[in-house]
């Protein structure tokens, strides 16, 4: 079993980030610090299957996760991230059941499914044997991961958490705020009831708990309240952030 899988079956509190920038040297780079995954971001950055196949391969041989977040709850684009052997697959904008539903069919071959025979680099281009990854992937090695971010989706929360398959809810704040109608506003009540409902329902249907994460106090505050699944900064963010520190020391702003 997978570092990834085996820690959040575990209880134990995993923290990633996220990719962005087309570069290997990006991912390259951030494979030598102690993330547990990365995501590769389709839904937002200007990134397509092609470009992430080879922004994954740095992280061939190490314990850090390659999740895609795909553009949308599409067949299609879930088996492609798939294929070209992405460890997780995140899932925006599952707001009832029946997408998360869809969602597992589309992550799993049939007969429980309804992914499509063509795993290229995720058998290592038939140097794995296919019958021993379909027979290992989906039960063992799979990660699914659906976002939580809209006012129906808490409306839902436990419809959707009770489909079997869901390793990961994860809780985007931007959108969530935006959608209940308190944009970016993170210490709204309306937000903090939200994230607590969310935790519990996890906590209830075994599922592990995700959120982005603004700052390291924040991280340290989700892990403390028992998330699992903590994604903070991201490669711009880093390089911003390092800037700034810099020019801020030099009394440039």
């Amino acid at each position: 079993m997978p570092a990834l899988k085996r820690k959040l079956k575990g209880g134990v509190a995993t923290v990633g980030t996220w990719v962005t920038i087309n570069h290997p040297d990006v991912v390259d780079a951030l494979s030598e610090l102690p993330f547990d995954w990365l995501i590769f971001d389709m839904e937002h950055a200007p990134l397509e299957v092609s470009d992430i196949e080879v922004l994954m391969m740095p992280l061939r041989g190490c314990e850090m996760a390659p999740i895609v977040r795909v553009p949308w709850n599409d067949m299609v684009a879930i088996k492609r991230a798939l294929d070209i052997g992405a460890e997780g697959i995140l899932i925006p904008w599952v707001s009832t059941r029946e997408e998360a539903e869809a969602a597992i069919k589309y992550v799993s071959y049939p007969p429980q499914g309804l992914r499509g025979f063509g795993p290229r680099r995720a058998v290592r281009y038939g140097f794995r044997s296919f019958l021993d990854y379909y027979s290992r992937f989906e039960p063992e090695e799979r990660v699914v991961v659906i976002q939580i971010e809209t006012a129906r989706a808490l409306e839902n929360l436990e419809d959707i958490l009770s489909v079997k398959g869901i390793d990961v809810a994860f809780i985007g704040p931007a959108d969530l705020t935006v959608n209940l109608g308190i944009p970016l506003q993170y210490s709204h009540p309306m937000l903090i009831e939200a994230i607590s409902k969310t935790l519990k329902a996890c906590e209830k249907y075994n599922i592990a708990a995700g959120i982005h994460a603004f700052d390291v106090n924040q991280a340290k505050k989700y892990i403390e309240e028992g998330f699992r699944f903590i994604s903070i900064e991201g490669d711009i963010g880093f390089i911003i952030r390092a800037a700034k520190d810099i020019l801020k020391t030099l009394n440039r702003i």
